[in-house]
């Protein structure tokens, strides 16, 4: 019985250490037949950073900097270039798997460390703040995951 129970908790343990860096990935295969005979597979994997507890976070600590300047805390607005930021951005989610172009990469802006430390710690993953949206991507710029923030507002007429 107290083998079980300590079975129980290490795996409960393990799981919750996981949960804490990665919440989900699920891998999608797609099998095409053709015209010819071929037979062509694809796999999609999908990994989310961000667990429902994060976004709940992420979106909380927002919240302080409603009345702020674009909803955003006093040294990210410095950082923002609000009429180049990319339309997108501005009004919906970045949906993982995008690869952040060079181009676009200079409207990124590095999260502020006390962001930094409500999210899980990983050595091959970035956070950014762009546009309304806080994300993870991985050393190549490929948005893992992302949290569009409701409090940001951008208005360019400014």
């Amino acid at each position: 019985m107290n083998t079980i129970t300590k079975a129980f908790s290490l795996a409960a343990l393990l799981t919750w250490s996981a949960g804490a860096e990665v919440s989900e990935t699920t891998e999608t295969t797609e099998t095409t037949r053709h015209a010819d005979g071929s037979v062509t597979e694809s796999t999609t994997t999908v990994t989310r950073t961000f667990d429902p507890a994060v976004r709940t976070k992420v979106v909380k600590y927002f919240d302080p900097y409603k009345t702020e300047k674009y909803g955003l805390p006093p040294e990210v607005v410095t950082s923002v270039k609000v009429k180049e930021i990319p339309e997108t951005w501005r009004t919906s989610t970045i949906a993982p798997g995008v690869v952040i172009r060079d181009t676009e990469r200079p409207y990124l802006v590095a999260a502020p460390p006390s962001l930094v430390k409500i999210l899980p710690a990983a050595e091959e993953r970035r956070y950014y703040v762009a546009g309304g949206n806080v994300i993870a991507v991985d050393n190549d710029y490929k948005v893992i995951d992302s949290i569009q923030v409701p409090s940001i507002k951008y208005t360019v007429e400014e």
